[in-house]
């Protein structure tokens, strides 16, 4: 099968042969009033009012995990894993990866660049504070879901993460670069930045989301 080149910065990665196919499981670590869903109910200033479900449903995905012998990386969010620390080092303590997800659960588009930046170092910290090991991967609290939000990923880069998994590349929105829909690599000045999007069927040329369960609800 033939990698399209694209001419922007970004480096396709060889699609592999069927038999050397490995899945990527990941785990949002936050808690049910953070939802995208509850954005307009629920303020950031009112979190605290909430009955925290995270720990208890953390524990249940970890037992889960243990059964079925599977590694995964669980994406968390600075300001719970400062509400949560211990959770967050039961999860490191049990071999899975620890990666950031924001400190406070904000889009690309509710900040500037520098803010976002800001974000991702304050969560980064607190991260590698609770754990003591160094956070590689960043996924942004809300997907990039078109080719205006990719300034993000040069953002990214720029912070020294090595991979990053915000990309969801539904219906026609990236049909200039179709190689966004599978790992690439993003280069950004020196840095270089691998980024696994969220899956997606091809349903007639247009790419509908598969990943998350939370799609066709």
């Amino acid at each position: 099968m033939h990698n399209p080149v694209p001419s922007d910065g970004v480096t396709p990665a060889a699609l592999p042969h069927a038999s050397d196919k490995r899945h990527i499981l990941t785990v949002g670590l936050d808690d049910y009033y953070h939802a995208e869903a509850l954005k307009g109910s629920v303020h950031r200033s009112q979190w605290y009012r909430f009955e925290s479900r995270l720990e208890r449903n953390a524990l249940l995905t970890l037992e889960l995990l243990e059964r079925s012998q599977t590694k995964a990386t669980f994406f968390v969010m600075g300001w719970a894993a400062e509400r949560c620390p211990e959770i967050v080092k039961e999860v490191a303590r049990q071999g899975h990866e620890i990666a950031s997800q924001g400190y406070c659960h904000r889009g690309v588009r509710e900040m500037t660049a520098t803010e976002f930046a800001d974000d991702m170092a304050r969560s980064r910290d607190v991260l590698e504070g609770i754990t003591g090991m160094q956070v590689l991967g960043n996924r942004c609290a809300r997907p990039l879901v078109s080719p205006k939000d990719l300034w993000s990923l040069d953002v990214v880069a720029s912070q020294g993460y090595l991979y990053d998994s915000s990309l969801l590349p539904v219906f026609r929105s990236f049909a200039a670069q179709p190689w966004r829909r599978f790992a690439h690599r993003h280069l950004f000045e020196n840095k270089e930045l691998w980024e696994f999007p969220f899956s997606t069927w091809n349903c007639c040329g247009s790419l509908l989301p598969v990943a998350g369960g939370i799609y066709f609800r």
